[in-house]
């Protein structure tokens, strides 16, 4: 049943990858005219990662909490432990803007569809990449759009947080935005790290209450940093003493 389930799922996969890149083209060259901030396409990717999230049978997908309402500009901090949280960020409500490994971007059709929905690729391990990725999500902020990044920087593979990076904290406190952490899990118990192979999990997407950095200077980076990660651990129920920042 497993491997009927797990083939399933490849098979509705590469599907969508294969539909994702054309569909996105057509939305892209339709609403250019209107849609500036690229929403369309955006919506069209977090419709896709949804269906396939909801196509297999093993799973039940549940979402908690909600995104501060629009027009309110923040930044969104999930935790990392699964290729199927690149899926489950697509239930988090509304516009976000995300960044994402530049390999990533570099995969033919899906990558292409990330560059037309307006995500960020950044280098890992590359300041200069690094800093010319938070400038563009500046960018988007200064647009009024939420934006969205993994803290870890790589996934944890179903360990306990691994330390959180410095940039989104960074961006929050310049921007003057609230953080929205993010809490996913069962994605790592749903397809564990370097294993194709689907089991039957809960995954639930839990949006926690927003962090405001209000009145915080760059000084106060550290702070936020350490307490999304805290908020996030105990959604979680990691002992965040396992692996320290």
């Amino acid at each position: 049943m497993r491997a009927a389930a797990t083939l399933a799922f490849w098979v509705t996969g590469v599907v969508a990858v294969f539909l994702t890149f054309p569909v996105a083209a057509l939305l892209r060259l339709a609403t250019a005219p209107f849609d500036p901030d690229r929403r369309a396409v955006g919506a069209w990717l977090r419709l896709v990662a949804r269906s396939l999230l909801h196509a297999c049978p093993f799973w039940r997908v549940t979402v908690e909490g909600a995104v501060p309402p629009p027009p309110q500009r923040y930044v969104v901090v999930p935790n990392h432990r699964s290729m199927l949280d690149a899926l489950a960020v697509g239930c988090v409500p509304g516009e976000t803007k995300w960044m994402g490994k530049a390999s990533a971007f570099s995969f033919p059709w899906l990558g292409w569809a990330f560059h037309l929905a307006g995500y960020v690729p950044v280098v890992r391990g590359d300041r200069g990449s690094g800093a010319r990725a938070l400038a563009r999500m500046r960018a988007w902020l200064d647009r009024g759009l939420p934006v969205g990044v993994f803290a870890e920087g790589t996934r944890s593979r179903g360990g306990p947080l691994q330390p959180f990076r410095a940039g989104p904290f960074k961006l929050a406190a310049e921007a003057g935005v609230p953080i929205v952490p993010v809490a996913i899990s069962g994605a790592g118990e749903a397809m564990p790290a370097d294993q194709p192979f689907v089991r039957p999990a809960r995954i639930r997407i839990r949006i926690l209450e927003p962090i405001s950095t209000a009145g915080l200077g760059q000084d106060a980076v550290e702070r936020l940093r350490d307490e999304t990660r805290a908020r996030i651990a105990e959604a979680l129920g990691d002992v965040m003493t396992l692996v320290k920042p």
